[in-house]
């Protein structure tokens, strides 16, 4: 039998790049010592695409999630003591935003690494509406929190954050900074739905069909306004009414897409629980500050939505995802009871399940596996 572990530290090199699947690469650095040396992002391409990860916490332990594989069908625990008592927001990076619930306490983390990046509190955001020493503590409101970078790339990057409050309430974190920058969107009519970063820029949607665009100014620049915000699309408020649950802005091929999610009663009662029914993708114009024509189908690209959460590969790529497909799992039926996950067939319109595993004790969210070291 061959010593896989003695074999030449170029040849296994070479093996490692040839793994394209970061999953199969985590692997590859478990057989043994020698292998483990090798299996660095320097021996993978780090921005090769990859299919999302669906984790859920486990019911049973507080600091265990589990972790299901589409294209393995596959399930593995992974333990993550760091979000026990904590809420948290996945990034599509592949990161977590966590806010710990009885101080504040706020953290970007890796979750495959457990590598750790402190932020400045929740609190200091709070500061900005003089909600600080009220009755009421919302600690674990960030419910959007989006990256213009990977840290595990480059460590000039930008954090923008959403926070439930009175009014919109957003701010920036660019790395090294000791505290949160306030963005004014009091006046922002439309709870913001969506963020995400696009060719330089933030990109908000709110509730009510506007796009935003904010340039955040590089550091040390006094001669320009911290961020620059522009009105970008104003679509009718009722242009996707009646019963959209929820927004999205996803990226694809240079373009920024939108997708509204539809619900439909289970019943004539009006207090009867709902489903998800359809969804719908148009292409934002940003030019012209218009929708383009609904999109009828993808192709090859199929597309994962869920909290905080959009994105799109190349289905042709891997197995086990079905192109054309909109896989969602999110928050917005999750206390219904109904199922609050599935895949959405633009072609036929129809839904079916893609996970039979047991419920999580909390929402479902996608993960996008990554490397930090």
């Amino acid at each position: 039998m061959a010593d896989w572990a003695n074999l030449p530290k170029d040849l296994i090199a070479r093996i490692a790049n040839r793994v394209e699947v970061i999953e199969d690469f985590i692997a590859f650095g478990a057989v043994c010592t020698s292998w483990r040396i090798v299996a660095t992002k320097d021996n993978f391409d780090v921005l090769s695409p990859q299919v999302p990860l669906l984790m859920l916490a486990d019911k049973d332990e507080d600091h265990c999630q589990i972790i299901y594989s589409l294209s393995k069908k596959k399930v593995s625990p992974i333990f993550l003591p760091e979000v026990r008592g904590s809420d948290y927001v996945s990034i599509k990076e592949g990161w977590l935003c966590t806010v710990v619930n009885d101080t504040g306490e706020m953290n970007l983390l890796h979750p495959f690494s457990r590598e750790k990046i402190h932020l400045p509190s929740l609190n200091a955001l709070l500061n900005f509406h003089d909600r600080v020493g009220s009755e009421i503590n919302h600690w674990g409101c960030i419910d959007i929190a989006v990256l213009s970078a990977n840290p595990s790339l480059t460590s000039d990057y930008i954090l923008m954050v959403h926070h439930y409050g009175p009014v919109n309430c957003l701010a920036f974190w660019r790395s090294g900074d000791l505290n949160w920058t306030h963005i004014d969107a009091a006046n922002f009519t439309g709870g913001v739905s969506a963020i995400v970063y696009h060719k330089g820029e933030f990109y908000s949607m709110t509730h009510c069909g506007k796009v935003r665009a904010y340039e955040v100014a590089r550091p040390n620049i006094s001669d320009q306004p911290i961020v620059k915000t522009r009105l970008v699309v104003e679509m009718d408020e009722y242009s996707f009414s009646p019963h959209v649950a929820e927004y999205y802005l996803v990226e694809l091929s240079g373009t920024l897409l939108l997708v509204a999610k539809f619900i439909k009663s289970n019943s004539d009662n009006p207090y009867s629980t709902y489903h998800i029914s359809k969804f719908k993708v148009h292409e934002l114009d940003l030019i012209r500050g218009e929708l383009k024509e609904e999109m009828k189908i993808l192709g090859n690209v199929s597309m994962f939505l869920g909290n905080n959460w959009a994105s799109c590969i190349d289905s042709s790529k891997f197995s086990g995802v079905k192109p054309n497909h909109i896989y969602f799992a999110d928050k917005w039926l999750f206390y219904s009871g109904n199922t609050d996950m599935g895949a959405y067939n633009l072609e036929d319109r129809k839904i079916k399940s893609f996970y039979h595993g047991r419920r999580s004790i909390c929402s479902p969210t996608w993960v996008m596996p990554s490397l930090t070291k």
